[in-house]
Protein backbone atom coordinates (compact mmCIF):
# COMPACT_ATOMS: atom_id res chain seq x y z
CA UNK A 1 0.00 0.00 0.00
CA UNK A 2 1.20 3.68 -0.58
CA UNK A 3 -0.44 6.85 0.44
CA UNK A 4 -0.27 10.00 0.47
CA UNK A 5 -0.50 12.70 3.67
CA UNK A 6 -1.45 16.23 2.82
CA UNK A 7 -2.35 18.88 5.32
CA UNK A 8 -3.28 22.46 4.41
CA UNK A 9 -4.20 24.08 8.23
CA UNK A 10 -2.72 25.24 11.41
CA UNK A 11 -0.18 24.05 13.20
CA UNK A 12 -2.52 21.28 15.06
CA UNK A 13 -3.53 19.98 12.28
CA UNK A 14 0.10 19.71 10.98
CA UNK A 15 0.80 17.73 13.70
CA UNK A 16 -2.16 15.76 13.38
CA UNK A 17 -0.94 14.79 9.92
CA UNK A 18 2.28 13.71 11.18
CA UNK A 19 0.97 11.51 13.75
CA UNK A 20 -1.01 9.98 10.94
CA UNK A 21 1.83 9.48 8.94
CA UNK A 22 3.69 8.09 11.97
CA UNK A 23 1.16 5.21 11.93
CA UNK A 24 1.31 4.44 8.92
CA UNK A 25 4.99 4.40 8.32
CA UNK A 26 5.00 2.40 11.22
CA UNK A 27 2.47 -0.27 9.89
CA UNK A 28 4.52 -0.52 6.30
CA UNK A 29 2.94 1.79 4.66
CA UNK A 30 5.26 3.52 2.21
CA UNK A 31 4.76 7.04 2.10
CA UNK A 32 4.67 8.93 -1.64
CA UNK A 33 5.66 12.30 -2.34
CA UNK A 34 2.74 12.33 -5.43
CA UNK A 35 -0.68 12.14 -4.74
CA UNK A 36 -0.74 10.24 -8.40
CA UNK A 37 1.25 7.98 -7.60
CA UNK A 38 -1.08 6.58 -3.87
CA UNK A 39 -3.28 3.87 -3.36
CA UNK A 40 -4.87 6.40 -0.13
CA UNK A 41 -4.72 10.05 0.02
CA UNK A 42 -5.53 11.28 3.63
CA UNK A 43 -6.02 15.15 3.19
CA UNK A 44 -5.71 16.60 6.59
CA UNK A 45 -8.59 19.97 5.50
CA UNK A 46 -9.57 23.19 7.50
CA UNK A 47 -12.12 25.06 7.33
CA UNK A 48 -10.77 28.18 9.18
CA UNK A 49 -12.64 30.73 7.41
CA UNK A 50 -14.70 31.31 3.93
CA UNK A 51 -10.80 31.80 2.19
CA UNK A 52 -9.33 29.11 3.86
CA UNK A 53 -12.56 26.18 3.73
CA UNK A 54 -12.63 27.56 -0.30
CA UNK A 55 -9.06 26.52 -0.78
CA UNK A 56 -9.15 23.41 0.83
CA UNK A 57 -12.57 22.45 -1.38
CA UNK A 58 -10.86 23.09 -4.24
CA UNK A 59 -7.81 21.54 -3.21
CA UNK A 60 -10.05 18.40 -2.28
CA UNK A 61 -11.45 18.34 -5.65
CA UNK A 62 -8.07 18.17 -7.54
CA UNK A 63 -6.87 15.54 -5.17
CA UNK A 64 -10.24 13.23 -6.16
CA UNK A 65 -9.45 13.24 -9.77
CA UNK A 66 -6.37 10.56 -9.02
CA UNK A 67 -7.33 6.70 -8.39
CA UNK A 68 -6.68 6.82 -5.00
CA UNK A 69 -9.17 6.27 -1.86
CA UNK A 70 -10.09 9.72 -0.17
CA UNK A 71 -9.97 9.80 3.40
CA UNK A 72 -10.72 13.16 4.75
CA UNK A 73 -9.44 14.52 7.72
CA UNK A 74 -9.18 18.02 9.95
CA UNK A 75 -11.65 20.09 10.20
CA UNK A 76 -13.61 19.97 7.24
CA UNK A 77 -15.60 16.63 8.25
CA UNK A 78 -17.59 18.72 10.43
CA UNK A 79 -17.52 22.04 8.79
CA UNK A 80 -19.00 21.06 5.27
CA UNK A 81 -20.64 18.03 6.86
CA UNK A 82 -22.25 17.15 2.71
CA UNK A 83 -18.28 16.53 1.56
CA UNK A 84 -18.38 13.48 3.66
CA UNK A 85 -20.61 11.95 1.32
CA UNK A 86 -18.30 12.83 -1.67
CA UNK A 87 -14.75 11.15 -0.22
CA UNK A 88 -13.91 7.28 0.72
CA UNK A 89 -13.48 7.91 4.81
CA UNK A 90 -13.61 10.45 6.85
CA UNK A 91 -12.70 11.58 10.52
CA UNK A 92 -12.44 14.56 12.65
CA UNK A 93 -9.17 16.03 15.22
CA UNK A 94 -10.82 13.93 18.07
CA UNK A 95 -11.28 10.77 16.14
CA UNK A 96 -7.90 9.84 14.98
CA UNK A 97 -8.73 6.44 16.35
CA UNK A 98 -11.21 5.72 13.29
CA UNK A 99 -8.38 4.94 11.28
CA UNK A 100 -7.83 1.52 13.53
CA UNK A 101 -11.21 0.82 12.70
CA UNK A 102 -10.69 1.53 9.03
CA UNK A 103 -7.41 -0.11 8.35
CA UNK A 104 -7.27 -2.69 11.52
CA UNK A 105 -3.45 -2.31 11.43
CA UNK A 106 -1.48 -4.51 14.03
CA UNK A 107 -0.30 -0.34 15.40
CA UNK A 108 -2.80 1.56 16.94
CA UNK A 109 -3.01 5.03 16.42
CA UNK A 110 -2.82 6.17 19.94
CA UNK A 111 0.72 4.74 20.18
CA UNK A 112 1.84 8.12 18.32
CA UNK A 113 2.24 11.57 19.80
CA UNK A 114 0.48 14.37 17.48
CA UNK A 115 3.81 16.54 16.87
CA UNK A 116 6.07 17.31 13.96
CA UNK A 117 9.81 18.79 13.43
CA UNK A 118 10.09 22.23 11.66
CA UNK A 119 13.38 25.27 11.53
CA UNK A 120 14.88 23.36 14.49
CA UNK A 121 12.05 23.45 16.60
CA UNK A 122 9.35 20.58 17.99
CA UNK A 123 6.11 21.15 17.93
CA UNK A 124 3.62 19.09 20.17
CA UNK A 125 -0.27 19.45 20.24
CA UNK A 126 -1.26 19.54 23.83
CA UNK A 127 -5.26 18.84 23.66
CA UNK A 128 -8.12 19.52 21.09
CA UNK A 129 -10.78 22.04 21.77
CA UNK A 130 -11.45 24.94 23.76
CA UNK A 131 -13.49 26.40 26.17
CA UNK A 132 -14.84 29.60 24.21
CA UNK A 133 -18.07 29.90 22.26
CA UNK A 134 -17.12 33.35 19.73
CA UNK A 135 -19.80 33.84 17.78
CA UNK A 136 -17.83 33.82 14.91
CA UNK A 137 -15.80 30.82 14.74
CA UNK A 138 -16.53 27.41 13.28
CA UNK A 139 -13.73 25.44 14.76
CA UNK A 140 -15.60 24.82 18.03
CA UNK A 141 -17.35 22.76 15.61
CA UNK A 142 -15.02 20.88 14.92
CA UNK A 143 -12.66 20.09 17.53
CA UNK A 144 -15.54 20.46 20.06
CA UNK A 145 -14.41 21.31 23.89
CA UNK A 146 -11.36 20.52 25.81
CA UNK A 147 -9.97 17.47 25.69
CA UNK A 148 -6.40 17.16 27.40
CA UNK A 149 -3.62 14.93 26.89
CA UNK A 150 -2.18 13.65 30.15
CA UNK A 151 0.66 15.50 31.51
CA UNK A 152 2.86 12.47 31.44
CA UNK A 153 2.02 11.98 27.83
CA UNK A 154 3.05 16.00 26.60
CA UNK A 155 6.20 15.14 29.30
CA UNK A 156 7.48 12.07 27.39
CA UNK A 157 7.23 14.35 24.10
CA UNK A 158 9.65 16.71 25.45
CA UNK A 159 12.21 14.03 26.78
CA UNK A 160 12.12 12.67 23.71
CA UNK A 161 12.93 15.62 21.64
CA UNK A 162 14.99 16.48 23.98
CA UNK A 163 17.21 12.96 23.30
CA UNK A 164 16.77 13.76 19.57
CA UNK A 165 18.88 17.15 20.20
CA UNK A 166 15.63 20.04 20.14
CA UNK A 167 16.11 22.81 22.50
CA UNK A 168 13.25 24.22 21.45
CA UNK A 169 9.28 23.24 21.69
CA UNK A 170 6.14 24.65 20.87
CA UNK A 171 2.81 23.54 22.82
CA UNK A 172 -0.23 23.97 20.11
CA UNK A 173 -3.79 23.76 20.51
CA UNK A 174 -7.16 25.83 19.81
CA UNK A 175 -6.40 27.33 22.94
CA UNK A 176 -3.58 26.60 24.94
CA UNK A 177 -4.67 27.94 28.28
CA UNK A 178 -7.20 25.83 27.87
CA UNK A 179 -5.46 22.72 28.56
CA UNK A 180 -6.86 20.65 31.89
CA UNK A 181 -10.40 22.36 31.90
CA UNK A 182 -11.76 18.66 31.40
CA UNK A 183 -9.09 16.68 33.78
CA UNK A 184 -9.65 18.19 36.76
CA UNK A 185 -5.97 20.27 36.43
CA UNK A 186 -5.13 23.79 34.50
CA UNK A 187 -2.34 25.04 32.70
CA UNK A 188 -0.35 26.25 35.21
CA UNK A 189 0.14 22.49 36.10
CA UNK A 190 1.28 21.77 32.79
CA UNK A 191 3.87 24.70 33.38
CA UNK A 192 5.10 23.44 36.86
CA UNK A 193 5.74 20.08 34.99
CA UNK A 194 7.20 21.61 32.43
CA UNK A 195 10.11 23.94 34.70
CA UNK A 196 10.40 20.45 36.89
CA UNK A 197 12.29 18.86 33.46
CA UNK A 198 15.97 18.27 33.79
CA UNK A 199 17.76 20.19 30.21
CA UNK A 200 18.31 22.90 28.61
CA UNK A 201 15.36 24.48 26.73
CA UNK A 202 12.12 26.81 26.26
CA UNK A 203 8.81 25.79 25.79
CA UNK A 204 6.32 28.23 23.68
CA UNK A 205 2.96 28.22 25.04
CA UNK A 206 1.25 30.22 21.53
CA UNK A 207 -2.50 30.59 21.12
CA UNK A 208 -4.00 31.92 24.91
CA UNK A 209 -7.14 34.01 25.28
CA UNK A 210 -7.01 36.29 27.50
CA UNK A 211 -9.66 34.93 30.30
CA UNK A 212 -7.23 32.13 31.28
CA UNK A 213 -4.96 35.40 33.03
CA UNK A 214 -7.79 36.52 34.41
CA UNK A 215 -8.64 32.99 36.00
CA UNK A 216 -5.04 32.09 36.38
CA UNK A 217 -2.97 35.14 37.89
CA UNK A 218 0.18 32.85 38.94
CA UNK A 219 0.07 33.09 35.00
CA UNK A 220 2.11 35.40 35.26
CA UNK A 221 5.01 33.77 37.98
CA UNK A 222 5.36 30.48 36.08
CA UNK A 223 6.00 32.90 32.70
CA UNK A 224 9.30 34.02 34.78
CA UNK A 225 10.38 30.48 35.23
CA UNK A 226 13.42 29.40 33.02
CA UNK A 227 11.96 26.98 30.77
CA UNK A 228 8.96 28.96 29.67
CA UNK A 229 9.88 31.27 26.57
CA UNK A 230 9.20 34.83 26.79
CA UNK A 231 7.06 34.99 23.84
CA UNK A 232 3.02 34.27 23.69
CA UNK A 233 -0.04 34.41 21.38
CA UNK A 234 -2.66 37.02 22.92
CA UNK A 235 -5.34 37.88 20.59
CA UNK A 236 -7.08 40.93 20.80
CA UNK A 237 -9.39 40.62 17.91
CA UNK A 238 -11.16 43.79 18.47
CA UNK A 239 -10.61 47.28 20.24
CA UNK A 240 -14.32 48.09 20.43
CA UNK A 241 -15.90 46.64 23.90
CA UNK A 242 -18.99 46.52 21.96
CA UNK A 243 -17.69 44.77 19.09
CA UNK A 244 -16.11 42.22 21.59
CA UNK A 245 -19.37 41.73 23.47
CA UNK A 246 -20.91 40.76 20.04
CA UNK A 247 -17.86 37.99 19.27
CA UNK A 248 -18.80 36.59 22.90
CA UNK A 249 -14.87 37.25 23.55
CA UNK A 250 -15.47 37.07 27.51
CA UNK A 251 -12.76 39.73 28.20
CA UNK A 252 -13.18 43.92 27.85
CA UNK A 253 -10.88 46.23 26.29
CA UNK A 254 -9.64 47.17 30.17
CA UNK A 255 -9.41 43.73 30.90
CA UNK A 256 -6.99 43.20 28.08
CA UNK A 257 -4.69 46.02 28.25
CA UNK A 258 -4.24 45.18 31.51
CA UNK A 259 -3.02 41.82 30.78
CA UNK A 260 -0.81 43.03 28.19
CA UNK A 261 0.74 46.11 29.75
CA UNK A 262 1.51 43.48 33.27
CA UNK A 263 2.95 40.95 31.06
CA UNK A 264 5.40 43.96 29.49
CA UNK A 265 6.28 45.45 33.29
CA UNK A 266 7.47 42.19 34.94
CA UNK A 267 8.36 40.22 31.39
CA UNK A 268 10.11 43.05 29.73
CA UNK A 269 12.14 41.07 26.95
CA UNK A 270 8.27 39.39 25.98
CA UNK A 271 7.40 38.96 22.39
CA UNK A 272 3.94 39.30 22.03
CA UNK A 273 1.74 38.38 19.24
CA UNK A 274 -1.66 39.76 19.07
CA UNK A 275 -4.89 39.09 16.32
CA UNK A 276 -6.98 41.62 15.28
CA UNK A 277 -10.42 40.71 13.24
CA UNK A 278 -11.69 43.40 11.02
CA UNK A 279 -15.33 43.57 9.44
CA UNK A 280 -17.14 41.94 12.30
CA UNK A 281 -20.62 42.57 11.76
CA UNK A 282 -22.10 46.21 13.20
CA UNK A 283 -18.62 47.46 13.47
CA UNK A 284 -18.52 51.24 12.62
CA UNK A 285 -15.99 53.64 11.85
CA UNK A 286 -16.03 54.56 15.63
CA UNK A 287 -14.77 50.53 16.51
CA UNK A 288 -12.73 50.28 14.06
CA UNK A 289 -10.75 53.33 15.05
CA UNK A 290 -11.03 51.74 18.74
CA UNK A 291 -9.20 49.15 17.58
CA UNK A 292 -6.45 51.66 15.17
CA UNK A 293 -5.78 53.19 18.77
CA UNK A 294 -5.43 50.49 21.55
CA UNK A 295 -2.63 48.84 18.69
CA UNK A 296 -1.25 52.18 18.38
CA UNK A 297 -0.39 51.74 22.32
CA UNK A 298 0.59 48.39 22.29
CA UNK A 299 4.23 47.00 21.59
CA UNK A 300 3.59 44.21 19.37
CA UNK A 301 6.10 41.75 18.20
CA UNK A 302 3.68 40.07 15.79
CA UNK A 303 0.28 41.14 14.22
CA UNK A 304 -2.54 39.25 12.55
CA UNK A 305 -4.60 40.84 10.74
CA UNK A 306 -8.06 39.10 9.35
CA UNK A 307 -11.29 39.87 7.38
CA UNK A 308 -14.51 38.98 8.97
CA UNK A 309 -16.55 36.63 6.31
CA UNK A 310 -19.66 35.37 7.00
CA UNK A 311 -19.33 31.24 7.65
CA UNK A 312 -22.55 28.85 7.86
CA UNK A 313 -24.70 28.06 10.84
CA UNK A 314 -22.51 30.51 13.40
CA UNK A 315 -24.41 32.89 15.32
CA UNK A 316 -22.09 36.39 14.22
CA UNK A 317 -23.82 34.98 10.41
CA UNK A 318 -27.23 36.38 12.01
CA UNK A 319 -25.74 39.46 13.39
CA UNK A 320 -26.55 43.03 10.78
CA UNK A 321 -25.74 44.87 9.37
CA UNK A 322 -22.84 43.87 7.83
CA UNK A 323 -19.58 45.97 7.03
CA UNK A 324 -19.16 45.88 3.44
CA UNK A 325 -16.54 43.88 1.78
CA UNK A 326 -14.32 46.42 0.28
CA UNK A 327 -15.17 48.92 3.25
CA UNK A 328 -13.54 45.62 6.05
CA UNK A 329 -10.52 45.17 3.55
CA UNK A 330 -9.55 48.89 3.48
CA UNK A 331 -9.92 48.73 7.08
CA UNK A 332 -7.41 45.80 7.06
CA UNK A 333 -5.24 47.97 4.66
CA UNK A 334 -5.03 51.06 7.46
CA UNK A 335 -4.22 48.45 10.39
CA UNK A 336 -1.28 46.99 8.03
CA UNK A 337 -0.13 50.99 7.07
CA UNK A 338 -0.26 51.59 10.64
CA UNK A 339 1.75 48.62 11.96
CA UNK A 340 4.24 49.13 9.51
CA UNK A 341 4.89 52.68 9.71
CA UNK A 342 5.39 52.36 13.19
CA UNK A 343 8.19 49.92 12.95
CA UNK A 344 9.14 50.91 9.82
CA UNK A 345 12.79 50.83 11.06
CA UNK A 346 12.68 47.54 12.97
CA UNK A 347 12.94 44.66 10.31
CA UNK A 348 12.47 41.62 13.57
CA UNK A 349 8.81 42.93 13.45
CA UNK A 350 6.10 40.37 11.52
CA UNK A 351 2.76 40.98 10.05
CA UNK A 352 0.69 38.22 8.67
CA UNK A 353 -2.90 38.65 7.03
CA UNK A 354 -5.54 36.75 5.03
CA UNK A 355 -5.71 40.09 2.82
CA UNK A 356 -3.91 38.68 -0.10
CA UNK A 357 -6.38 35.22 -0.26
CA UNK A 358 -9.36 37.49 -0.73
CA UNK A 359 -11.02 39.06 -3.66
CA UNK A 360 -13.79 41.51 -4.26
CA UNK A 361 -15.99 38.53 -5.14
CA UNK A 362 -16.20 36.68 -1.85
Amino acid sequence: MKAYVESMGCDSNIADANKVKKYLMANNVELVSNPKDADYIFFMSCGFNKIVLNDNLARLEELKKTNAKIILGGCIPKIKESVTDTVDFFFNPRELEKLDEYFNYEFKMNNFSPSFEREGKKTIRISTGCEGNCTYCVIKRANGRTKSRPICDIVKDIEKGLKEGFNKFIFTSEDTGSWGQDIGKNITDLMRSVNKIDGEFKVALTTFNPQWFMKYPEIYELLKMGKIDEKIYLPLQSGSNKILKLMNRGYTVEDYLNIFNRLKKELPRIKIQVDVLVGFPKETSEDFNETVKVLSELDVYFLQVFVYTDMEDVPSSKITPKVPFELSKNRAKEIISSFLEKYKNDHKRLIHTNLNDLNSNN
